[in-house]
């Protein structure tokens, strides 16, 4: 059945004529702006009008709308003709649908079928540099301008990352994932009138290096910081470089290409004006530990202590024994004692070392290192700790504690773990250490 058959049957033949004589006709058009504001017309049924001349002007009307609807076709021969992707003749939506398809085709083509990019004017805001940060000299005669980006780079965020204990790891550069880092360096002299003196950029590094760690040795003559370059799996690895203020020259510390830093934890720290200690990824480590297809054994834990402690809830924690593994192989490391001229001595065996701290005299380290039994319920922060003075020169001292591992705290308020904490230097002496030391206190009511 035709669609302007339909109209006809309902618009006019379905009104008797008595109803007819007050109707006022409006001429149909199918542009919108003839829909919205209609035209006045003039009845076609005035008063004085004969019957006879009513029936011929409905006739004439019937004529003029039956001729405003010459493109309609049925629906079944539209549907096929969608089908068959024929065109019946008249002004549909898809042609502008096409056309509009076919311009945002294109728009896509151009860019690469990938990320938008808005136009200058936005572009120029958001990639504008920010502000750099500052850091003064020990004798806050300088001052560095540390160059940086606005926003990071997709491939960093991107870049996969290892959920271990609590830490998330980037396993290409063996430090902690999506870390923020600089583009460039500038040093300037703070004049007496409270000015700044001419800029000296630090050079020497490669194209596209990208800055960590930033550190002033005692005397402020030389900057120790962290340079990665993402070319290949080696070079993206962290290694320590030195710069000299006075110059701005910068050379790596290290004359072995094959030394590299290990920032999982700490990473380096000046033990006098010519040395830095520094955690460096073990020679002797080799690829990653593959997951096994079957696990070693079920998964068991007990509930066998007296007073049970309610403990909170942590993310990324370690899993199975294939995690504690992986833990071991990233967080290991070899502490390195380099001086600027390119001697290497290391300091104790290898471990998971998370802090190092030399003393005000520059003869001792305190070093404090974690080990197994791991848990599955608690971050590293929370593994059993251990914390030993050694030599400057590589000689042990003595063991100052052995916390075991601390599952059991309390949620409470200021809850911590057994034991001491908080060990440190004291500043207004040679090489005095003090700490904190929590105890159990029962309050009667």
């Amino acid at each position: 059945m035709s669609l302007h058959k339909v109209y006809h049957r309902f618009s006019l033949f379905s009104l008797t004529p008595p109803l007819l004589s007050p109707i006022s006709l409006i001429p149909f058009s199918s542009a919108p702006s003839s829909f919205l504001s209609p035209k006045p017309t003039r009845s076609l049924t005035p008063r004085h009008s004969t019957p006879t001349t009513t029936l011929k002007s409905i006739k004439a009307m019937t004529t003029t709308t039956s001729s405003r609807f010459h493109n309609l076709v049925p629906i079944n021969a539209a549907e096929d003709g969608a089908s068959a992707g024929g065109d019946n003749g008249s002004v549909s939506s898809s042609s502008s649908a096409a056309a509009t398809t076919t311009t945002v085709d294109d728009e896509d083509s151009a860019l690469g079928g990938g990320y938008r990019v808005p136009p200058p004017k936005i572009r120029d805001i958001v990639d504008a540099p920010p502000l750099p940060a500052l850091s003064f000299s020990p004798q806050r005669d300088k001052i560095l301008f540390l160059k940086r980006r606005s926003l990071p780079p997709l491939s960093e965020l991107a870049r996969p990352e290892e959920k271990l204990a609590g830490v998330r790891i980037d396993g290409k550069c063996n430090a902690r994932s999506r870390m923020s880092f600089y583009t460039g360096i500038g040093i300037h002299q703070l004049l007496n009138d409270g000015t700044l003196g001419p800029e000296i950029e630090v050079h020497g590094l490669p194209d596209g290096a990208k800055i960590n760690f930033v550190t002033w040795s005692n005397d402020g003559q030389h900057l120790a910081f962290g340079v990665r370059v993402d070319e290949d799996n080696s070079s993206s690895k962290l290694r320590v470089w030195v710069a000299d203020v006075e110059t701005g020259k910068s050379r790596p510390v290290f004359q072995s290409p094959d030394i590299y830093l290990n920032a999982v934890f700490d990473n380096f720290v000046w033990v006098d004006n010519v040395s830095l200690l520094v955690c460096t990824i073990p020679l002797s480590r080799g690829d990653p530990p593959k997951k096994p297809l079957v696990p070693s054994g079920p998964k068991i834990q007990s509930n066998e202590q007296k007073n049970i402690v309610q403990v909170r809830t942590f993310q990324d924690l370690l899993k199975d024994e294939y995690d504690e593994d992986l833990f071991e192989y990233y967080a290991t490391t070899q502490l390195v004692l380099v001086s600027l001229d390119g001697t290497v001595k290391p300091i104790g065996p290898p471990a998971i070392y998370t802090s190092m701290d030399p003393s005000p005299d520059q003869k001792y380290l305190l070093i404090t290192s974690i080990h197994r039994p791991y848990s599955f319920i608690v971050p590293c922060g929370r593994f059993p700790k251990k914390v030993d003075v050694w030599t400057t020169d590589g000689k042990f001292i003595r063991e100052l504690c052995d916390l075991p591992l601390a599952e059991d705290i309390p949620i409470a308020f200021n809850s911590v773990r057994k034991g001491i904490r908080s060990i440190n230097w004291r500043a207004d002496k040679p090489s005095t250490l003090y700490w904190y030391t929590s105890e159990t206190f029962i309050f009667p009511y």
